[in-house]
């Protein structure tokens, strides 16, 4: 599944990359998220409650910043297992100065599910994740305004 999009901030390409780059920050984005641990600067985990449909449960989630070029891009790549399924999702965050002042945001996601959460069919898993990616696009939106 692909999702992109943009928007705009007031923040500044430097505050929007410190924020994306730091896993303290940027894991306030995700919905239903418990006991966050950082390993280092680039790598952390989380566990995250999920549910699609009568499935829920939990996710334990490993991510790392792949990619950082300051202060204009980033990319994330993360991997869940839980539920007997696995989500692996690659985020990407191009930074470009907005014309009215602050920053453009162009963000791209990629995901990948197998296991039990595929199996309740495509229409309901591409409907719950759509939500989901916007839910988590909306909250870094509204953290960086």
């Amino acid at each position: 599944m692909h999702y992109e999009g943009s928007f705009e901030v007031s923040a500044s390409k430097e505050k929007v990359f410190s924020f994306l780059t730091d896993p303290k920050k940027v894991t306030t984005i995700f919905p239903d998220v418990e006991n966050v641990k950082v390993i280092d600067e680039n790598n952390f985990t989380l566990k995250a409650k999920v549910g699609i449909s009568f499935i829920r449960g939990t996710l334990d989630v490993k991510l790392s910043l792949a990619e950082k070029k300051e202060p204009t891009y980033a990319k994330l790549k993360a991997r869940g297992t839980g539920i007997s399924s696995s989500v692996d999702l690659e985020s990407t965050f191009n930074l470009e100065d907005a014309k009215g002042g602050g920053t453009l945001v162009k963000w791209a996601s990629d995901a990948r599910v197998s296991g039990l959460m595929a199996s309740v069919g495509s229409r309901l898993m591409d409907t719950a994740s759509e939500k989901y990616v916007k839910q988590i696009v909306g909250t870094m939106q509204k953290k960086l305004s």
